[in-house]
């Protein structure tokens, strides 16, 4: 999985690569052709199952086998990306490097899931503004973590946990697999309110995670921190 994410790209300019539009468009979903790399590399992290026994109860791993991504498409979107996740990741590298680390890419960044219905997955897609919006996330689960946007690491645990809204007529679901600014992570709390506490004044920490060994649900409290790379439609 990490090879195939490594070679979508972990920094956020480097997904502009793979366009085919200018991002300014109408039209902000294209096609990716099965059988091209940029497909397999995507269902490659979109299949996979966790090496460690996962902290939370999923379905058998044969079932998970047994979905099929039905349609893949790229999210392409300038205006996201120019004013919202490029200017992020920027921010991220300086607060990073202003505490006397290195910023690593797929260390500090990283992609995960996202599940939503149709409604919310258009406003994030076509948004020239702000993808996501964590002041308004996390009311159905009564934000275990604290407040924020949710992604999940495995896309198995975003289908299992039911986050992708009532199924298409076809018996269709879709998701979004998004890259993160992930940056020095916290434990999650219910108490977190969009404000982290902070590592070493005055940067804050960048995001929140059940857990911070091996996180499998990252909370993202910024817009810019989180960036819908592709639309996934799996059966």
């Amino acid at each position: 999985r990490l090879q195939a994410e490594r070679a979508l790209g972990y920094c956020p300019d480097m997904l502009r690569k793979r366009w085919v539009s200018r991002g300014t468009d109408d039209q902000k979903l294209f096609e990716v052709r099965p059988g091209t790399d940029e497909f397999d590399h995507i269902a490659v992290a979109f299949k996979a199952q966790p090496v460690e026994q996962p902290a939370y109860l999923l379905s058998p791993k044969e079932t998970w086998e047994r979905v099929r991504i039905v349609k893949v498409e790229r999210v392409e979107n300038a205006a996201l990306l120019d004013s919202g996740s490029i200017p992020y990741c920027s921010s991220l590298r300086r607060s990073i490097e202003d505490q006397g680390l290195g910023f690593e890419p797929g260390v500090h960044t990283a992609y995960a899931f996202h599940g939503a219905d149709a409604s919310a997955i258009d406003s994030i897609v076509n948004s020239p503004v702000a993808g996501f919006q964590p002041l308004a996330s996390g009311t159905r689960g009564a934000s275990l973590w604290g407040s924020g946007t949710y992604f999940a690491r495995d896309a198995k645990y975003v289908a299992d946990g039911g986050f992708c809204g009532q199924p298409a007529a076809d018996g269709t679901r879709k998701m979004l697999m998004c890259l993160l600014m992930t940056g020095m992570p916290c434990l999650g709390d219910p108490n977190h309110k969009g404000v982290l506490p902070f590592r070493n004044k005055p940067h804050r920490y960048h995001c929140s995670v059940d857990c911070l060994s091996s996180p499998e649900v990252y909370i993202m409290q910024h817009s810019g921190a989180a960036h819908a790379a592709y639309l996934i439609t799996f059966a």
